[in-house]
C-alpha cells in the first residue's frame, strides 16, 4: 500500500492508502467487517463477505485499486474499486451481481473520508480513464464524492428498486384486488394444509442450500427470460461462497420450503442495518404451479424484517408484476461516472449512459413512441445474445 499525506480535517489527520492485491484484501477482513458494523448507510453487498467472495471468483482480469482511508491507525473509510485489465475503467468491487454498491465511512466521518478517497481516486485515474461508480441508492455514503470531486461528474439513472414496508401481511394485501387477494389467500392456505414450513439454512449446509436454491431457478426460469449470468459456473460459486459467510457473520441465510424433507423452494435473505433484502430465488416446477410461491417469499420476508425490529423488506432490483402488484415504493438506483478530463473518454462514455438511460426510463414506463420501445427490445435481445455467448463460452 502507498500511503498519501493526510487530509486536512479540522483535529483529524486522515490518510489515503490502496491495496492492490488479493491478499491485502484478504487480510482486511476483520478492520472491514468492524468498520462495516459502524457504517449506518450499508448494505451487506459492502461487507467484506460478500465483496471477498465476489473477488474470488470475478477477479480474474481485475487489479485491486480498494482505497483505504485511516485515522490514527484505525480504519474509517473504504472505497472498494477494482481496475479493469481489457477496459481500463475503475468500477466498485461487486459491480455485476450486486444490488447495490457503496462506499464504507463510519458516521459522522463520510465529508472527510470522501475527500481523502476522492483526492487518492484522482490520482489513480489516468487522463483516458473512467470510474463507473454504479448502483448508489439514495442516501449513499459514496455521494459525498460528487461534492469533493474535482473533475468533470455525471450522476445517471439505472434502475428503480421495489421496497415494501415491513407491515403485518394482511396489511400488504391490501392494494392487490379482490381476486388476487383470494387468490393469495387461498394458495397460502393450501400451502399450511400440506406441511410447508420456511427453514433457516445454517452455515454449515449454506452452500448445498445455495445450489439447490440456483439449480431450481434455473429450471423455472430457463425459458422465462432467465439472467443468462445465473446460468454460469462462477455465478454459483459466489452464491455458495457468499451464503456461507454472510450466514456465519448473521448478515443473511437461505430459508427453504420444505415439505416434510423435500426442499419445494427457497430464497436468499440478506439481512443488513435498516432492512431484509430478498436477493434470489427459485422453486420447484411443482411449487411454482401448486402455491404460486412469490407470496410466500413476501411474507416470509416481512416475517423476517418484523421479528428484527427493521422496517422494509426489500423486492431488490426487477419490475415483474410479481412484484409490481404489492405497490412498492420504487427507489432509483443512479450510477456516478467520473473522470480526470472530459475527453478523450469521459464525455462520451458518460453521454452513452445518460442516452441509454433515458430510453430504458421510458421503455420502462412505457411512454415512449413505438420505434423507440422497439429499438430498446432489440438492444436487450442484442444484450442477451452476448451475454449468453459469453456464458457458454
Amino acid at each position: 500500500m502507498r500511503p498519501l499525506g493526510g487530509t486536512a480535517v479540522p483535529g483529524k489527520n486522515f490518510t489515503a492508502s490502496v491495496v492492490r492485491s488479493g491478499r491485502e484484501l484478504e487480510f482486511l477482513e476483520g478492520d472491514w467487517e468492524e468498520l462495516y458494523a459502524a457504517s449506518s448507510p450499508a448494505t451487506p453487498f459492502q461487507s467484506w463477505a460478500w465483496l471477498y467472495s465476489w473477488w474470488e471468483v470475478y477477479g480474474s482480469g481485475r487489479e485491486p485499486c480498494i482505497i483505504t482511508v485511516r485515522s490514527g491507525g484505525k480504519l474509517v473509510g473504504l472505497l472498494p474499486l477494482v481496475r479493469e485489465h481489457w477496459t481500463g475503467r475503475v468500477l466498485f468491487m461487486g459491480t455485476g451481481p450486486s444490488v447495490y454498491l457503496d462506499m464504507l465511512a463510519r458516521e459522522g466521518a463520510e465529508e472527510a473520508v470522501a475527500r481523502a478517497a476522492a483526492e487518492r481516486l484522482r490520482e489513480e485515474l489516468r487522463p483516458w480513464e473512467v470510474a463507473d461508480l454504479q448502483h448508489l441508492r439514495p442516501g449513499a455514503a459514496a455521494w459525498e464524492l460528487l461534492r469533493s470531486w474535482e473533475g468533470p461528474a455525471a450522476s445517471v439513472w439505472q434502475t428503480d428498486c421495489p421496497v415494501l414496508k415491513a407491515r403485518p401481511f394482511e396489511e400488504l394485501l391490501a392494494p392487490l384486488t379482490q381476486k388476487q387477494r383470494g387468490n393469495v389467500r387461498r394458495l397460502i392456505r393450501r400451502s399450511e394444509r400440506e406441511g410447508l414450513r420456511a427453514v433457516a439454512a445454517g452455515a454449515e449446509e449454506a452452500a448445498a442450500a445455495a445450489s439447490r436454491m440456483l439449480g431450481m431457478h434455473r429450471k423455472v426460469w430457463r425459458n422465462r427470460g432467465i439472467n443468462p449470468e445465473h446460468l454460469s459456473p462462477r455465478f454459483e460459486a459466489l452464491l455458495r461462497l457468499a451464503s456461507e459467510r454472510l450466514t456465519k457473520r448473521g448478515l443473511g441465510f437461505v430459508s427453504e420450503f420444505r415439505r416434510g424433507e423435500e426442499v419445494v423452494a427457497s430464497h436468499l435473505l440478506l439481512v443488513g442495518h435498516d432492512r431484509v433484502g430478498g436477493y434470489l430465488s427459485g422453486a420447484t416446477e411443482e411449487a411454482f404451479r401448486r402455491y404460486a410461491v412469490y407470496p410466500l417469499y413476501v411474507r416470509d420476508g416481512v416475517e423476517e424484517a418484523r421479528s428484527r425490529g427493521l422496517p422494509v423488506f426489500d423486492l431488490m432490483w426487477g419490475r415483474g408484476e410479481h412484484k409490481l402488484q404489492w405497490s412498492p415504493q420504487m427507489i432509483p438506483s443512479r450510477r456516478l461516472i467520473l473522470g480526470r478530463a472530459r475527453l478523450p473518454l469521459w464525455a462520451p462514455y458518460a453521454a452513452h449512459h445518460l442516452l441509454r438511460s433515458r430510453v430504458k426510463a421510458a421503455a420502462d414506463s412505457g411512454s415512449a413512441p413505438r420505434p423507440v420501445m422497439a429499438a430498446a427490445e432489440t438492444y436487450r435481445s442484442v444484450r442477451r445474445f452476448l451475454r449468453r455467448r459469453r456464458v457458454a463460452g
